[in-house]
């Protein structure tokens, strides 16, 4: 059974501040104690998409990280680039939307590192649809990793966004992330396609053809589905295999932890700002539940698990996205938000030995 440490979010003042109560339990669980002297540290954030402004607070990520430097190690803040086409696609969008959301080496006090800059480190896995996984080069090549996870649920995809999804999706390269997107089909209706060309123009990947009649796929789309907001005649289709995609993510995260093991590792889940959708949308909206507070734990699955079990027993935030009977009388709320199983990858993670569902919590 692993151990799961928990703290309100409330704050009694400056000796009990939220950033000193996260380092404290970091420290409880012996990560602290295990890094090898000037030992180089990757602080795993998603640092939110541009026009976002639920995503983690970098207060949170500077007090890890001033905790680290005393300890005498040396800490990086860092995230990889993203499939989809919005502002954190190539590493110069993704340093300045970093940077305009308040992540930069001058507010962290150190460097913000694109991890998959370097390349990737490849890690045979047993998994179901991944052979192996791409762990970003610079996250692989650290001696340890903190993954400080702001839990969001997650609409698109997975139910809910927390440690498991910060391993799978956003400490791997675009190759493995592309693998786990292959749950997702886009298809267009060549009766409704105009050739306007405005999917074309929002695709950075530049993986459309567009023909005198009607526009086209090629075979490398990621699939991220950003083209279906820019088609005014509603002729891209999305279809999802939710199943694929938790056990991919899974198998995902499973890769990155085999390429970590022997290393210090731990999880740091933020219940704050709980919106229904994750950070990678580029709007703002009202939180589905209200804040609850911070979870620790050197397991993954248990860290998700406690998390989603937190949200279970909330209420919905009044006037939210959740606060209709039918969420705010499930028994699971997560699953009635979003209407997918979002505990299929946590059971998959376990299959694959990355941690428990079953947690002993105790309360900091």
């Amino acid at each position: 059974m692993a151990e799961v440490l928990f703290t309100p979010f409330e704050s009694a003042g400056e000796p009990d501040t939220l950033n000193l109560r996260i380092s404290e339990m970091i420290g409880r669980t012996g990560f602290f104690d295990a890094l090898p002297d000037g030992a180089v540290v990757a602080v795993k954030v998603h640092p939110g998409e541009k026009n976002n402004v639920t995503y983690l607070r970098p207060t949170l990520a500077r007090s890890v990280v001033d905790r680290l430097a005393r300890r005498g190690a040396r800490p990086f803040v860092t995230e990889t680039t993203t499939l989809y086409c919005r502002e954190r696609y190539t590493a110069e969008e993704l340093v300045a939307t970093a940077a305009w959301n308040g992540y930069s080496s001058e507010s962290l006090g150190c460097p913000f590192i694109v991890a998959d800059v370097e390349p990737d480190v490849i890690v045979p896995v047993e998994g179901e649809h991944l052979g192996d996984v791409g762990v970003a080069g610079s996250i692989a090549s650290s001696d340890a990793l903190v993954v400080l996870a702001h839990v969001t649920g997650h609409g698109w995809t997975a139910g809910l966004a927390g440690s498991l999804k910060q391993l799978g999706m956003g400490c791997t390269g675009r190759r493995s992330k592309a693998e786990v997107h292959l749950a997702t089909t886009l298809t267009i209706d060549e009766e409704l396609c105009i050739a306007c060309g405005d999917c074309a123009a929002v695709c950075k990947g530049s993986a459309i053809d567009i023909g005198d009649d009607f526009a086209a796929f090629k075979d490398d789309c990621a699939r991220c589905g950003v083209c279906i907001g820019a088609c005014d005649q509603g002729a891209i289709g999305y279809s999802h295999d939710y199943g694929f995609f938790s056990r991919a993510l899974a198998e995902a995260a499973a890769g990155v932890l085999t390429c970590m093991r022997g290393k210090p590792v731990v999880f740091v889940n933020v219940l704050a700002d709980l919106t229904a959708h994750c950070d990678c949308e580029g709007f703002s909206e009202k939180p589905a539940f209200p804040d609850i507070g911070v979870i620790v734990s050197r397991d993954p699955v248990a860290a998700d698990q406690a998390a989603a079990d937190l949200i279970n027993e909330s209420q919905p935030e009044p006037g939210s996205s959740a606060d209709v009977p039918e969420v705010a009388n499930a028994r699971d709320k997560l699953l009635a938000l979003s209407g997918i199983e979002w505990w299929r990858q946590l059971e998959h993670a376990e299959a694959l030995g990355a941690g428990s569902r079953e947690y002993d919590v105790k309360r900091v």
